[in-house]
C-alpha cells in the first residue's frame, strides 16, 4: 500500500509536513502557524473577497450571533489572519467562514438525522472538526490524515473540549457504523489505490457522504460510477474559486 497521503509531488509536500512538525514541536511557531507561507500554500488561504462569498451564502441560514461567536472559536489558535465582514460575525478568518458554510451545508443536508459517528478523510488543522460540533454533539469524529498532519490536529483540538471525542488516523485503518463521512477535496487529491482503500475501509461504512472534489490524480467519474451502485448521488457543479483546480463537485451520498 502507498503513503503518499497526497496528490501534490514530494518536493511539494515536504515544506507542507515540516510546518506541521514544526507547530507541533514549538510552541512558538504553533502560536502562527496559519500565516506561515508553507502552511497557506495548502490550507488557509481563503482570500477576503471569496470569503464575503461564503459570508453572503451563510447568512441565508440566519445565523444569531451567539453561534457566529461559536463557530469564531476556531480563530483563537494559530493567528489567522481576520477580516471585519459585519453582523454576526463581526472580525473572522476566511477560512473559517468556509468551514462555517461546509458545516452549515451537512446539517441541511443531514436534517432530522442523527451524526453520531463521523469520520473525515484529510482533516487539515482540525478545523472542521471544531466547527461541526458548534451544531452538532457527536459521538465519536474519526480523522484520517497523513501522520505530520494528524500530530497538528492532535495539538490543535486539544485546544477544545471536543478533543476526547476524536479518534486520529495516520493510516486508512477501517472504521464501522459511519453516521457521516466528510471529505473536502482530499479524496479526489489521493492516488486511486488510496481511494479504493478508503472506499472499501470508510465510505462504503457510511449511512451518508458529504464530499467536495477537485481536479486530482483520478478522473471524479471513476469514482462516482463505483458509488452510483452503492449510495444514491447527488452532485452540483460550481465554478471554482481557484482556476487550478477546475470545476469544484458538491457531492451528497445517501447509502441505498
Amino acid at each position: 500500500m502507498t503513503d503518499n497521503w497526497s496528490c501534490l509531488e514530494p518536493e511539494a509536500t515536504t515544506p507542507y509536513a515540516e510546518i506541521c512538525r514544526e507547530a507541533v514541536e514549538d510552541d512558538e511557531v504553533f502560536k502562527s502557524f496559519k500565516q506561515d507561507p508553507r502552511y497557506t500554500v495548502i490550507l488557509e488561504h481563503v482570500s477576503i473577497d471569496h470569503g464575503r462569498r461564503y459570508f453572503n451564502e451563510i447568512l441565508s441560514y440566519d445565523v444569531e450571533e451567539e453561534l457566529a461567536n461559536k463557530f469564531k472559536e476556531n480563530d483563537i489558535q494559530g493567528s489567522p489572519t481576520l477580516f471585519d465582514y459585519g453582523n454576526p460575525f463581526g472580525r473572522v478568518s476566511p477560512s473559517t467562514l468556509r468551514y462555517v458554510k461546509n458545516t452549515l451545508d451537512i446539517a441541511s443536508f443531514v436534517g432530522e438525522g442523527e451524526l453520531s459517528k463521523i469520520a473525515e478523510i484529510g482533516g487539515g488543522y482540525g478545523g472542521l472538526c471544531k466547527t461541526i460540533s458548534c451544531l452538532c454533539d457527536y459521538d465519536e469524529y474519526h480523522i484520517y490524515d497523513m501522520p505530520e498532519a494528524s500530530n497538528l490536529q492532535k495539538k490543535y483540538l486539544s485546544k477544545f473540549d471536543v478533543f476526547d471525542k476524536v479518534t486520529f488516523h495516520s493510516i486508512p485503518e477501517p472504521t464501522k457504523e459511519l453516521d457521516l463521512v466528510v471529505s473536502n477535496y482530499a479524496y479526489s487529491e489521493l492516488n486511486e489505490e488510496l481511494q479504493n482503500i478508503y472506499y472499501d475501509n470508510v465510505i462504503i461504512n457510511s449511512k451518508r457522504v458529504y464530499m467536495i472534489l477537485n481536479k486530482g490524480q483520478v478522473s471524479r467519474e471513476v469514482f462516482l460510477s463505483r458509488a452510483e451502485k452503492d449510495f444514491d448521488v447527488s452532485v452540483e457543479k460550481i465554478l471554482d474559486f481557484w482556476p487550478p483546480n477546475g470545476y469544484l463537485y458538491f457531492t451528497t451520498m445517501v447509502r441505498k
